[in-house]
């Protein structure tokens, strides 16, 4: 990887939805040189999305550790298989540690929670030694800043509100198709929802200036660059400055996001 590329990546790391045009302006490079080491460059990539404020939209978001009595592949691909079955299991994620697994969810109604989690456990009854619910009443994401020579401060807070935004059909169905695709081009969302080009633009722009989208994000393989990942779970107590407690966090350049959360944690 040259400098171009790193400064390519740079720009998709800022915001990931840019445009070819655009990134080639700022990096010094012919449109058509970005396309081809853009190509080059996605090995580096493992997956993309759409930032969405699911609190301004109602939602509560919830994790569920589980800790299993044992882990093995088949008990992994029966998990993967209920996960994909499920509409309010956003995604799960394997962990080495005090945890072997974690539920991410979005809800906007307890009696759907309570319905999802339960189904979960009913399967799965036999093998869960343990479980912890959290939930999560404030989010900052942070840039991949080793990227970058000196840390970029700025982060994306998310946290619950008091105004909630009720968004049309319409809204819906662009923010689905963003949400893992935030490259999906403006003609290609009025082909796939027979709306006018120009309708997609003026509610994408909407749903930005509401805070709706928070950005559009890449999430590079850390590996790759020579890095692992970790999860820290910490437990604080007696804070006497929470902001000098969340600015030292923000301080530390590698972290990727931090949560707080209603719970054990």
């Amino acid at each position: 990887m040259d400098l171009k590329d790193h400064q390519i990546l740079k720009e998709l790391d800022s915001n990931y939805r840019q445009s070819f045009s655009d990134i080639a302006k700022k990096v010094k490079l012919s449109k058509n040189s970005v396309i081809l080491r853009y190509e080059k460059l996605k090995k580096y990539v493992l997956h993309n999305a759409t930032g969405i404020n699911n609190e301004i939209l109602g939602y509560t978001t919830v994790k569920i550790f589980y800790t299993f009595d044992f882990y093995n592949e088949k008990l992994e691909k029966e998990i993967i298989d209920l996960v994909k079955n499920s509409k309010n299991i956003i995604w799960a994620a394997r962990y080495y540690g005090s945890y072997d697994l974690c539920l991410f969810l979005f809800t906007n109604d307890l009696s759907t929670l309570i319905t999802e989690i339960n189904k979960f456990n009913k399967k799965f009854s036999d093998k869960i030694a343990k479980k912890e619910i959290q939930i999560i009443y404030k989010q900052y994401i942070f840039r991949n800043n080793f990227l970058y020579d000196q840390q970029v401060f700025k982060d994306y807070s998310l946290g619950k509100t008091e105004k909630i935004i009720e968004i049309s059909k319409k809204e819906k169905e662009i923010l689905k198709l963003l949400r893992y695709n935030p490259r999906i081009s403006i003609i290609d969302i009025s082909k796939k929802l027979n709306i006018t080009e120009k309708t997609v633009s003026k509610l994408i722009k909407k749903m930005e200036k509401e805070f709706i989208i928070t950005g559009y994000f890449m999430t590079v393989d850390t590996a790759k660059f020579g890095f692992s990942v970790f999860k820290l779970l910490l437990q604080v107590q007696k804070i006497k400055n929470q902001d000098e407690f969340e600015n030292y966090i923000r301080s530390i350049k590698n972290v990727k996001y931090f949560t707080k959360m209603l719970g054990l944690w």
